[in-house]
Formats: structure tokens, sequence, C-alpha cells
């Protein structure tokens, strides 16, 4: 390294006293271009897209505020699994359904949101609560029916249900 510094410096000093200035006013030139072009742009770039982010994120929150009535009025579902809040109608009710070890036998859909369900065999203890919970998500239960079977605390229901 030390023997390359002492190269250039031969060949500096080789140079004629007007070479050595043009090519040290180029040096001059070509630092400053790096400085602007290569230091200054970017960092300048950096600092607009930060602050048109910053001003976009402004807006959205400002968005967010004045539709805040709007969303406050809107019904999510309360308590429950997140699992269980996301799906169809049916995926939603299954699942609650294997939760609380409940059966379902057959189900039948009537339009949007609605749905029929038939439970054969199910022990009260566990229904009770699947019902609950379908209450919980927001279901609304149109239509119940529930028959005791000859096996103690065993159940048999009917019921309609929509969203």
């Amino acid at each position: 390294m030390k023997q390359q510094i002492e190269q250039w410096q031969q060949k500096w000093q080789a140079l004629p006293p007007n070479d050595q200035r043009a090519l040290g006013l180029l040096s001059l030139f070509v630092g400053g271009m790096f400085i602007v072009f290569g230091l200054f742009k970017p960092a300048q770039g950096f600092f607009d897209d930060a602050r048109t982010e910053a001003e976009q994120s402004r807006n959205l929150v400002h968005w967010i505020e004045t539709q805040r009535p709007q969303l406050a009025r809107v019904q999510l579902p309360s308590g429950g699994d997140n699992a269980q809040a996301q799906g169809t109608l049916l995926q939603r009710v299954t699942a609650a359904a294997e939760n609380h070890r409940v059966t379902i036998k057959r189900f039948e859909p009537e339009g949007n949101g609605r749905i029929r369900l038939w439970i054969d065999e199910a022990r009260y203890q566990d229904l009770q609560p699947w019902l609950n919970n379908l209450l919980q998500q927001q279901f609304v239960i149109r239509s119940v029916s529930v028959d005791a079977l000859s096996e103690e605390g065993m159940v048999s229901a009917r019921l309609t249900l929509e969203r």
C-alpha cells in the first residue's frame, strides 16, 4: 500500500503545474458530485418519502377518526374464538358444535344467512352451552324444538339459525 502511494506521489510530481491544478479541480468537482448525488440526493429522497408516508398516515388516521361513528354502529361478534368469528355460517356453526361435542345430524340452508339444523342425540349439558355460544356470536335462533329422549339427559333438537 505504501508503495502505491509513493508511486502516485511520483506521478503527481511528474505532472506539469497546470495539469496538477486541472487534476485538483477535477478531483474537487468529482468529489462534489459524489457528495451531492451520492449522499445528499438519496438522503433527501429518503426524507421526502418519509414525509409523504407520514402525511398519508395522518390522513388515514383522520379518515378513521371520521369513520368511528359508523364503525361503532356496526355490531361485531362479542366473545367467542377468533376462528369461530371467521368463515361461512355453516363453518362457524359446525366449529362451535365440535367445540361443545354436539353432532349435527343434518343441515339445510334456507337462503342467505339462515340455516336449519337437526340434532338427533346430544347431551343437554352440551347442547345448552353450544346454544349460548351461538348467541354470543350474534346468531339469532329463529326457532328451536328440543325433545327429551328415553335415555336420561339426552335430547334431540331442531333449530333454525340466522346471522
